[in-house]
C-alpha cells in the first residue's frame, strides 16, 4: 500500500513540531527518515498510526483518507524505539497479544500457526517461552518486530528501532531488516538519526528538518547533492565555510570561493554570479593528507591542533589560518608518519567533492568555520 501525507501540521501549545509536513511513499518501498532528535520523527508516526491526531493536513492510504480511523482499523504494524513488550508475558503471548487484539474471531489453530510461522521468519522459536527481562536488546527487538509483523501490515513503521543496541548487534539487524523487506515487501517507514543506518536501509532518503521534508530522493543523490545546510550537515560534511564567489572559470567549469584566508576552487552552477555569498561543505572523508608541499588546487598547508582514534581512522583537527579541517586519516598511515599534535601537513581536496549552496539555503552562522 502507498501512503501520503498531505500538508501535515501539529503542535503542542506554543510549539509547533511539524509545518505542513508533505510526503509520499510508494507501495513495497522502503523509505528512510533522517533527523535530529526533536525534527518531528516520531509525531510523523504516530500521527500515521493514529496514536496522534494532527492539528492540520490529511493521511491516506492508497489514495483514501484515514483522518477518522482509529490505530486499530488501519492496516499499519510498528515497532517502538523501547520495544514496548509485556514484561508479565513470554515471548510468544506477546506476538499473540496484537494477533488477538487485531483479530478476534481467528481460529486459534491458525493464529498459533502464524505466530509460529514469524517466529521461525525472525529465527527466534528458542525464545518462545522466555520473558522480556531476560532478553538481550537484539533479542527483545526481534520479539517486538515479530509483534508488528505477524498483524500482516499493509504499511510498517520503524520508530529508531536499534537506537538501544550496541554496535556490532545494530550492524547485524541491518543486514537482517532489508533482507526481510525484501522477502515481505512490505511498505515501510523507518525513521532514525543515525546516517549509516539510513544509507544502508533505503530505497530512498528523506531529510526531516524542523518539521518539514528538507531534500527527498536515492540515498546516492541525497549524499552526494544535499541541497540545503541541514541535508550538508545531516549526510556528514562536517567542514562548513562561509564565503563569496570571487571569480568563474567558464573554461574549466569552477568558480572561487574566498572564505576569509582560504581560497577554494568549487564547481561551477549556471545560477553562480560574482559576488554571491555562499557556504562550502566537504566530509572529512573527501580530504586527502601530505606530508609534504604539494601542488595543485585545493591545498592547504596547516598544523595539528587535534587527533583521536575513531576505529580504524584517526579524526584529525587542521588548523590553517583562522580556519580549521577535520579530516579521517588511515590508523595505518597515521602511526607510520608519527601524525601528533603540532605537526605541519598539508591538507587537500578536489574540486568536485565540494557542496558550495548559495544563501539562503545555508545559514552558517558569523564564523567562517563551525
Amino acid at each position: 500500500m502507498s501512503v501520503e501525507l498531505r500538508g501535515i501540521w501539529k503542535s503542542y501549545g506554543k510549539i509547533t513540531v511539524l509545518k505542513g509536513l508533505t510526503l509520499g511513499v510508494q507501495k513495497g518501498e522502503f523509505l528512510c527518515v533522517l533527523g535530529l532528535s526533536g525534527c518531528g520523527k516520531t509525531t510523523m508516526l504516530n500521527i500515521i498510526a493514529g496514536i496522534l491526531r494532527q492539528d492540520r493536513g490529511d493521511v491516506l492510504i492508497d489514495g483514501d483518507v484515514i483522518n477518522e480511523k482509529p490505530p486499530e482499523e488501519r492496516p499499519i504494524g510498528m515497532v517502538f524505539q523501547d520495544y514496548l513488550l509485556f514484561p508479565h508475558l513470554n515471548v510468544f503471548e506477546n506476538i499473540a497479544f496484537g494477533l488477538k487484539a487485531k483479530s478476534r474471531n481467528l481460529p486459534e489453530k491458525e493464529a498459533r500457526g502464524k505466530i509460529y510461522e514469524i517466529l521461525n521468519l525472525l529465527k527466534i522459536e528458542h525464545l518462545k517461552d522466555r520473558y522480556p527481562t531476560t532478553l538481550s536488546g537484539g533479542e527483545q527487538q526481534r520479539a517486538a518486530l515479530a509483534r508488528a509483523l505477524v498483524l500482516e501490515p499493509k504499511v510498517l513503521l520503524m520508530d529508531e528501532p536499534l537506537s538501544n543496541l550496541d554496535a556490532v548487534t545494530r550492524e547485524s539487524l541491518r543486514f537482517e531488516l532489508k533482507k526481510l523487506h525484501r522477502r515481505l515487501g512490505v511498505t515501510t517507514i523507518y525513521v532514525t538519526h543515525d546516517r549509516v543506518e539510513a544509507l544502508t536501509l533505503a530505497d530512498r532518503l528523506a531529510i526531516l528538518h524542523d518539521g518539514k521534508i528538507e531534500q527527498i530522493g536515492e540515498p546516492k543523490e541525497v549524499f552526494f547533492k544535499p541541497k540545503t545546510e541541514a541535508v550538508a550537515s545531516l549526510v556528514g560534511a562536517e567542514n562548513r565555510f562561509r564565503g563569496y564567489i570571487s571569480a568563474i572559470d567558464l573554461d574549466e567549469g569552477v568558480a572561487k570561493v574566498t572564505a576569509g584566508s582560504l581560497e577554494i576552487v568549487v564547481p561551477f552552477e549556471d545560477y553562480f554570479k560574482v559576488g554571491d555569498h555562499v557556504c562550502v561543505f566537504l566530509r572529512p572523508d573527501d580530504i586527502t593528507v601530505h606530508f609534504e608541499k604539494f601542488a595543485g588546487v585545493n591545498v592547504f598547508k596547516g598544523i595539528v591542533e587535534d587527533l583521536f582514534l575513531t576505529g580504524s581512522f584517526i579524526r584529525v583537527k587542521v588548523s590553517v589560518g583562522e580556519h580549521y579541517f577535520i579530516l579521517d586519516i588511515p590508523r595505518e598511515v597515521a602511526s607510520e608518519k608519527e601524525v601528533n599534535v603540532n605537526k605541519a601537513i598539508y591538507v587537500s581536496f578536489k574540486p568536485n567533492a565540494v557542496v558550495c549552496l548559495r544563501r539562503p539555503f545555508c545559514r552558517c552562522p558569523l564564523s567562517a568555520s563551525v
